[in-house]
């Protein structure tokens, strides 16, 4: 049951990073072809990455925390 939960974790985590690697990339590249777009907002153009940065660390660390227990528990049970 534990390895289930392990592999989910490492899915969880995966899927996390390339979601915020593909939305980073995508404003980048927004704005790279349309910073007449960006300057009508009141916010700098890379706030979004920002935003996002925070929202992937706390999802990170809830996951890894998830992760490190799940290897504690593991290991514990084999002893």
């Amino acid at each position: 049951m534990l390895k289930k939960i392990k592999r989910i974790m490492y899915i969880v985590i995966g899927a996390t990073f390339g979601v915020y690697l593909g939305n980073v990339l995508f404003v980048l590249f927004d704005y790279r072809n349309n910073p007449g777009l960006y300057e009508l907002y009141s916010t700098p153009w890379y706030a979004k990455i920002i935003a996002n940065s925070i929202f992937f660390g706390v999802i990170l660390f809830v996951a890894l925390a998830i992760q490190c227990f799940i290897l504690f528990k593991m290991k514990k049970s084999k002893d």
